[in-house]
């Protein structure tokens, strides 16, 4: 029969895979030029990079090959949609994305091998946890400007609902097996993300303001443009 330390570490694994996968629809969406890349949750990204390549560090150094892979399929995902990123931030230019991919590339084999070489399991885990604790704080990074313009689509709402069900999963799992370096850093991880996610339910409820505000500003430039327009032909 299986038992529930297997069960959540199963979920807290497909929860991670799902993670991972998270912002493909706000980047669809910026690549269709239907959002503005400001939706993006870069900053998740590279927290969840380097969660990704210390932890990688400490399955190479305790020699345990399946959360290797796991770790290293986070870590291809990730490095893939920081590429897209790149292209979209240097306004889709090729060399500038694939200097991006370079600096990127040198930087995950910079902190990959430098964890390894350094080889204590204890430390690297604990930077680990640290930017994994990081990593479900990160979708709110633009909290400010989400209370400022009340703009709930500053929030990746689909990365904030999995990391709920992924941190939930593995502090689950540590509450099982009664491990600290577990529950610690998910408990915190689960917090930041139900936080986030009331964020964005509140200001989404409220986005009659943000809707009225933009057709105030269209508004308010279409008759700048307008008095413009009769002002010229006044003039001739």
């Amino acid at each position: 029969m299986v038992d529930a330390a297997t069960i959540f570490s199963s979920l807290g694994t497909i929860f991670s895979v799902f993670l991972s996968f998270s912002p493909t629809v706000p980047f669809i969406q910026v690549f269709q030029r239907k959002e503005k890349i400001e939706i993006l949750p870069e900053g998740m990204l590279f927290c969840q990079l380097l969660n990704r390549l210390l932890w990688g560090s400490v399955w190479v150094l305790t020699k345990r090959l399946i959360p290797l892979i796991n770790a290293g399929t986070g870590i291809l995902i990730t490095s893939t949609f920081l590429v897209l990123y790149f292209f979209l931030y240097f306004n889709r230019i090729y060399l500038k994305a694939l200097i991006g991919f370079f600096a990127l590339l040198s930087f995950e084999l910079l902190i990959f091998l430098g964890a390894i070489s350094y080889g204590n399991v204890d430390v690297v885990t604990l930077l680990a946890m640290i930017f994994n604790v990081a990593m479900y704080i990160a979708p709110g990074q633009k909290i400010i400007r989400v209370i400022k313009e009340k703009n709930y689509k500053l929030i990746p709402i689909r990365s904030t609902i999995v990391s709920i069900c992924c941190s939930g999963s593995w502090l689950l799992y540590g509450i099982v097996i009664n491990l600290m370096g577990q529950i610690v850093p998910n408990a915190l991880g689960l917090f930041f993300s139900i936080a986030n996610t009331l964020a964005w339910i509140y200001f989404y409820i409220n986005r009659r303001d943000l809707k009225d505000k933009e057709e105030e500003t269209f508004a308010v430039v279409h008759n700048n443009s307008s008095n413009k327009l009769y002002n010229y032909k006044e003039n001739f």
